[in-house]
């Protein structure tokens, strides 16, 4: 059956059991010789890549893209002391094992990034060249740093305060379809913040908007499904993660990233702004920077145009589907 990237039921969905947990995973082109690992973030799924899955198999990619754990179909551990950037590197790791795929290119977008770069870190023998969209490299810190320390220097995250709460959780389950509709938004139609700044809350109380003509019905009822399904604790446990992630990362400590990479940032993105990849050249030497203008933090659906021409001019030089590259 042909991919229509907006049924997510047309896809190629396996499992497999990996690290303790139960994977899902979309694997499209299975046959080919180069394969491309694309890691989502929040509140996203495999399906946030639905724009490029199908092209880059086009050009002649295996496209393999996990759901996270605490995310859909896969194992949601309710204790957030099982998750960390050590981790679900291992998860995914494990699941090339699984699959007998000795090296990939990953693609990353929001907290995949942050697990992508990590992910090349910990196995430069697995991870050939890296692609971010929207999140920089940040190196790994000797001290801790409590989240609540982190927003002051950086007020963008203070929305993530709320999101490590009990409230928070209540509220997209509640509220589910709301919620979505509210967050999937182009940049253009972001009219407001995410969190509301009288009452506090992402969505209840406040005003529900239309589903916005960049969303297919299909894609956003998968979304509701699965956390009607799951809940949304597993994905929510990612915002309580900095103690975890600076224990799992101290061996990276100093460490850069020495693989090609590349990094696109997008002009609207409030969270993650443009501003944010300033110097990461210092720690990640063969990066490639790139900004998309126009684009909010749902860079690879709103622009995937965009998207799709810079990958495949990157992955032309870095990792061609047949032969060696060009660096």
């Amino acid at each position: 059956m042909a991919i229509d990237k907006n049924d997510p039921a047309s896809f190629n969905h396996q499992y497999a059991d990996v690290n303790g947990i139960r994977l899902h995973y979309i694997d499209e082109n299975a046959s080919a010789q180069k394969a491309l690992l694309l890691i989502h973030g929040w509140p996203d799924l495999w399906l946030g890549w639905r724009e490029q899955i199908p092209f880059l198999a086009s050009l002649g990619y295996r496209v393999i893209v996990p759901t996270l754990r605490g995310f859909g179909e896969s194992s949601q551990p309710a204790s957030p002391d099982e998750y960390g950037f050590g981790v679900v590197s291992k998860d995914l790791v494990s699941l090339l094992d699984h699959l007998q795929v000795p090296t990939v290119t990953v693609l990353a977008h929001d907290w995949g990034g942050a697990v992508g770069w990590r992910m090349a870190q910990f196995y430069p023998d697995r991870v050939v060249a890296i692609a971010s969209f929207c999140t920089p490299f940040t190196p790994a810190i000797p001290v801790y740093v409590p989240l609540e320390t982190i927003v002051e220097k950086y007020p963008n995250f203070t929305y993530q305060l709320y999101l490590r709460s009990p409230p928070a959780e209540k509220e997209i389950n509640e509220n589910t379809r709301a919620f979505f509709t509210r967050v999937f938004r182009r940049m253009s139609e972001m009219t407001e913040p995410l969190i509301d700044k009288e009452t506090g809350n992402l969505v209840a109380g406040r005003t529900e908007l239309p589903l916005s003509s960049a969303i297919a019905p299909k894609v956003l009822d998968y979304y509701v499904e699965m956390v009607e399904k799951y809940g949304s604790r597993g994905g929510l446990n990612w915002y309580k993660q900095t103690e975890n992630n600076y224990k799992q990362c101290k061996e990276l400590v100093g460490k850069e990233v020495t693989q090609p990479a590349l990094m696109v940032a997008a002009t609207g993105d409030r969270a993650l702004p443009p501003s944010m990849t300033d110097g990461i050249e210092a720690f990640v030497p063969k990066v490639e920077k790139h900004v998309v203008d126009g684009a909010g933090h749902w860079i690879l659906w709103e622009k995937p145009d965009e998207v799709n021409e810079l990958l495949k001019q990157w992955l032309a030089k870095t990792y061609p589907a047949t032969g060696s590259p060009r660096l």
